[in-house]
């Protein structure tokens, strides 16, 4: 096993920090936020074991892929049966994914209008371009 590799199947944090891509700062704040705990402590360093691992990667997928804060995450974690809020913060999460997921669609489609009709030139004065910016004006 490697030197982050403990007999008992335990990752020293620095290993599970480089096999996540995240910092191990990163790990200590969610330890400090309550998110997660190391499996045991050994020579003053953090150890995680397989439930931990999971939990970190949980985190970084919540943040990273549904763009959850930190307290919506520990919501999630804790589950159902933890606070009623669980439904309203799922429900929530689900119309503020399906309301970017609108953004980055109108954004993606103005991308390859502007790929298509304005190749070689900006697109200010295309009456398309011009009627989103001023649909953006009156909000």
């Amino acid at each position: 096993m490697g030197s982050g590799s403990g007999m008992d199947g335990l990752q020293s944090i620095d290993v599970v920090a480089r096999r996540l891509g995240m910092r191990a700062s990163a790990i200590r704040y969610y330890e400090q936020r309550g998110l997660v705990a190391p499996a045991a402590w050994r020579s003053g360093r953090r150890w995680y074991g397989p439930a931990e691992v999971r939990k970190l990667a949980m985190i970084d997928f919540w943040q990273s892929a549904a763009l959850m804060s930190l307290d919506d995450i520990g919501e999630m974690m804790a589950g159902p049966a933890a606070d009623r809020r669980w439904d309203r913060l799922v429900t929530a999460q689900v119309a503020s994914l399906r309301e970017r997921i609108e953004q980055l669609q109108q954004a993606c489609e103005l991308l390859e209008h502007i790929h298509h009709h304005h190749p070689s030139s900006s697109p200010d004065g295309c009456p398309h371009y011009e009627g989103l910016l001023h649909a953006r004006l009156d909000l």
